[in-house]
């Protein structure tokens, strides 16, 4: 009898810490997405009174103003992506992320990422784009797929000073498979590192004097929009010598 009242007193506070559990994290997940979305809007607002000075809409500016200008638009769109990537994760914890199922024309879309990469890098940096001017269209999430690219692209320009970033499309045929593959000529990740770069807030480079800057929740974002697209991402890496990723996805969703 002894046994059976500490079995079912155990049980009560399993039961009690799981529920109170529960209750904290749907807290913490609530204030990340109110903060996320309020801290977006005046951020929003600070970067299009900054771009609208730039253009010289309220008057002529020096080319120190210019240049600070720049900065303020820089990072202003740093903490942007912070924030949307926070907002991202929030909702893939909370399984609110829904994924759509459309018609897309490879083509078009890669022409279309392409485009938001004409303008200077900043830095000695070759984009390549290797994909055949012919590519099929594929039943899937449009947003999530070019937010899928866009970040490995991101990830690749951010971790690489010079060299080259090659992005190649492929698809085979007999698999009815498409393979999207960033690859690039940077720093590289150690053979020790690899297994954790794809959780949520892991930094390669954690120290209060790392060179790079971000939260850590890109790749984690990537993998779970790939894994709900029905895909498989891969990274192969070397350090010092760069880094190779690769999404591969059904044609069909």
């Amino acid at each position: 009898m002894g046994v059976a009242v500490q079995k079912a007193q155990l049980y009560e506070e399993t039961r009690d810490q799981a529920i109170e559990l529960k209750k904290a994290n749907k807290g913490k997940d609530e204030f990340l997405s109110i903060m996320s979305h309020e801290l977006r809007t005046p951020l929003n607002v600070i970067a299009g009174y900054a771009e609208m000075t730039k253009r010289g809409i309220f008057g002529e500016i020096n080319a120190e103003q210019h240049n600070a200008l720049g900065k303020i638009l820089g990072h202003s769109k740093d903490l942007l992506g912070m924030i949307g990537g926070i907002l991202q994760a929030t909702k893939i914890d909370a399984e609110a992320v829904k994924v759509a199922k459309e018609e897309v024309a490879l083509g078009e879309l890669l022409n279309e990422i392409k485009s938001t990469y004409a303008g200077s890098l900043d830095k000695n940096l070759t984009l390549r784009w290797d994909y055949p001017s012919e590519l099929p269209s594929v039943a899937t999430d449009r947003e999530k797929l070019k937010h899928i690219l866009q970040n490995l692209i991101n990830n690749a320009i951010k971790f690489t000073d010079q060299g080259s970033i090659t992005i190649y499309v492929g698809y085979a045929t007999d698999s009815r498979k498409v393979a999207f593959k960033v690859a690039d000529t940077g720093i590289g990740i150690s053979e020790e590192e690899l297994p954790f770069i794809f959780e949520k807030f892991h930094q390669v480079d954690s120290s209060a004097t790392r060179t790079y800057g971000g939260v850590g929740l890109g790749l984690f974002i990537v993998k779970k929009f790939t894994e709900g697209l029905g895909g498989e991402l891969s990274v192969s890496s070397e350090l010092g010598k760069g880094s190779t990723f690769t999404v591969t996805l059904p044609i069909e969703l």
